[in-house]
Formats: C-alpha cells, structure tokens, sequence
C-alpha cells in the first residue's frame, strides 16, 4: 500500500455526526500505548462517534413491517433457512432497541485513521494494570468488530474479574475495510497482503508500538498471517483460530490427505456462499442491500451454522448480538463491500498464503469445534508447513465466532499464547 493512494469513499450515506476532535490519552509503559494520538504528521486520524442514522433505522423498519414471505420450504436447515425460523428473526428485527446497541458502541473509543486515501476505523480499549500489551484483533465474516464485545474488557482489565493484572492488553480492534465504519476498499478490492500493510501502519506509524501482538480467525486469520510474514521486526506473536490453510504442493501426509478430502466434502456441500461471493458478488449484494429479508436470511443462516451449541440446541452466539450485526451491515450499507475479499483472493495472482517459508514469528492455533455445520480442521502438521508453531490446543466447543460463544475459553487463550511474549521491548 505504500506510495499507492486511493480515494476514501464515503460509507454509504452519511452515518454518523461529524468527528470531533482527537482525543489524547495518557502514554502507559514500555509498550508505548497510544490512543488517538498520530506519531506521523501524515496519518489524518480523527475521534469517531458510532451514531446510527435515523432515517436508515426508520426505512429499516418499514421494509422490516412488509416483507414477503417465500414460498414454503423445509422446515429444518437442510435448503438453507426455515421460513418459520427467518419469520422471528425479522419480526425480533422490527422491535430491536437500537439506541441500546448504539450507546453499548458510544460507551467504546472509536477513531478512524486515513492511511493513503483508505479510511479505517478502530475501537481502542485502553488496559489496566501492570504494563499493557498492545493486541491487534481483526474479525471475519459475516462479523465485525462487535464479535469481540464481550472480551473487551476480560482482556484489557483481568484484575476486574478476578485475574492477573499482569495479563493485561491495550485492545486495537479495527473494522475491515468495506465493514462496519471503515471505508469501503477500491473496485478492484485489497488482499490479505494488503490490509496486512494498513494493519501495521495502524500499530507502528500511526499509535506508534514498537512491538505487539495479533489474533485473528476468519478472514482476519488470513490477514494476521500476512502481517507476521511481513513484519517479523514488529509482531512479537499471533494467535489464529481454526485458519483455512490452502493446498500445499505434494506429497502430503495421511493428515493433511484426509483434511483436504473433508475440505472438499465440506465445500460442495457448504460452499456456495464462498463461490458465489467470488465470482458474482455484484449480483448478489444487489439483493441483499435492498432487502433486509435477505441480509438477515444470508448472515443468519451462516450464524446458525458455525456457531457452536448451547445445551439447549440453540446456537451459541445471542440473538442481540445477531440483530446488532445486522444493523451494523444494514446501516452502514456495507454488506456489498464485504463480499469484495473473497473475489479479490480469487482472482488476484499469488493471494494464497505460500507454504515452506514460515515466519519466525511465535504462533498459537486454538481450533475451537462445536459448530452445527462441523468445519474442517486442519492439522498440526498442515499447519507447521506456514507457521512457527509453538503452542497448539482443540477444543470441542467454541465453532467460528469463540470470543462471542466462549469468551472466557477464547481469553484464556490469548493471555496463555502471549504470556512468554511480555519481555519489555526495545524502544
């Protein structure tokens, strides 16, 4: 990304008040935690008010009291979504308290940087106690960074509820760009590379770390990944939950054979979503942008079925946080740019993570299962083929979204991988 510029482009209509000025916070410890503070006269970096816009909420809720319902079709997930099923999620759509959403955003520090004509937004949660380790979280779809909610404050004050201080991190949690209140990327979409290089301009030119450290599962996996290979000299560690490794070049073990026979079960059974996403986005977000039926059925349905379980059945992942993801898409008019990652890996020369060059850089894995719909798990062994492996764990509950299903397990995780890595860097 560097000496490339791009327009920024408005985020659909207007959504928010204007910025108002940045905001400074204090400088804790050897880590060099900034908030709202650019260290480069270049990074244009403003204070952000999560304000959702009434008149998207109010047309949100006419298309909500008039939808039309499809014809008739199964009643359990076997076709996709039941219609009995899609029927109370909208009408719970219709009666969501959104100005409740919307002040649990406000009580966060939001900011948006423009990085060469490329708008991000982050949230940033400030830790508490002990010396702070700055950590970059970076989400997936159909998410944003409000899967992280719920662990934001276990992460950054564990004294809070009852842990170590010294556990403690300085929360970076950016939107993708194309979700939520990040800019959508150019026509032509950025790779995993790409937002790699905005990620730690983010972390080093803009907030000014020397050194942290990243999670990222989903489509942020694949971009954690990238930032580790390209920046070894400022990522200390990454943790990764359940990443989708591509093919390596044979031979293969009896693992990674039978791995990739599941991925390819798994893909002509689960996989039109992802082909449809690269290859005709267009076509598709055109549907879902008009119709909040649609988006509800297309995201719920992928919720429903990567989510882990609860006792009762139900899947793991509440239904406040799905109707505040919903909104989040809804109103930011964001759900067409973010199917732009999945056309850009497929179609932009060497976008695959290369195998049989590990990065230096120390790397967790969590494999979290549980999930309705079972996804692949690849193995160590797979695994260690592009990564520095030095902690490994699987566990059978959690599925594709741990921090909201299992916080408390997906926090352990963290703080367990990045302990060893809490030596004071070198300013």
């Amino acid at each position: 990304m560097r000496g490339r510029r791009y327009t920024a482009r408005p985020v659909g209509p207007p959504r928010a008040q204007p910025p108002t000025a940045g905001r400074r916070l204090s400088v804790d410890g050897a880590w060099g935690v900034r908030c709202f503070r650019p260290v480069t006269a270049h990074a244009a970096i403003e204070q952000f008010e999560p304000i959702l816009d009434r008149g998207a909420l109010e047309d949100l809720r006419g298309r909500l009291s008039r939808w039309r319902t499809a014809p008739a079709g199964s009643d359990d997930w076997s076709r996709g979504v039941p219609g009995a099923w899609l029927a109370e999620l909208l009408a719970d759509w219709r009666s969501f308290d959104t100005s409740r959403f919307e002040a649990r955003l406000r009580a966060l520090d939001h900011a948006r940087v423009d990085l060469d004509g490329q708008l991000i937004h982050f949230v940033c949660v400030r830790g508490r106690g002990g010396d702070p380790l700055p950590q970059l979280l970076t989400h997936g779809w159909p998410g944003s960074f409000c899967e992280y909610l719920a662990v934001f404050d276990l992460l950054s004050d564990p004294a809070a509820s009852g842990g170590d201080a010294a556990d403690s991190f300085t929360v970076i949690a950016p939107s993708l760009p194309g979700f939520g209140f990040s800019a959508p990327p150019p026509s032509e979409g950025l790779s995993a590379g790409a937002i790699a290089e905005l990620w730690n301009r983010l972390m080093t030119e803009v907030l000014g770390y020397s050194r942290y450290v990243a999670h990222g599962s989903d489509l942020g996996a694949g971009v954690t990944a990238r930032v580790a290979r390209a920046h070894p000299e400022a990522v200390a560690g990454i943790h990764l939950a359940t990443p989708g490794l591509p093919p390596p070049p044979r031979p293969w073990s009896d693992a990674e054979e039978g791995h990739f026979a599941e991925v390819e079960a798994w893909a002509a059974e689960e996989g039109g979503y992802a082909h449809v996403h690269a290859t005709k986005p267009s076509t598709l977000a055109a549907a879902l942008a008009d119709s909040p039926a649609g988006l509800a059925a297309w995201i719920g349905e992928k919720v429903s079925a990567w989510s882990s379980t609860t006792s009762d059945g139900q899947p793991a992942f509440d239904r406040e946080l799905l109707l505040s993801t919903l909104t989040l898409y809804w109103v930011t008019g964001t759900i067409a740019s973010s199917l732009r990652p999945y056309w850009t890996y497929r179609h932009e020369p060497n976008s695959a993570l290369a195998p049989g060059d590990p990065s230096p850089v120390p790397t967790a894995v969590s494999i979290f299962g549980g999930e309705r719909v079972p996804f692949p798990k690849p193995p160590r062994e797979l695994a260690e083929r592009y990564f520095t492996i030095r902690a490994w764990e699987e566990h059978d509950r959690g599925g594709h979204f741990p921090a909201v299903a299992e916080p408390d397990l997906f926090v352990r995780a963290l703080r367990d991988a990045f302990r060893p890595l809490r030596a004071t860097p070198t300013a």
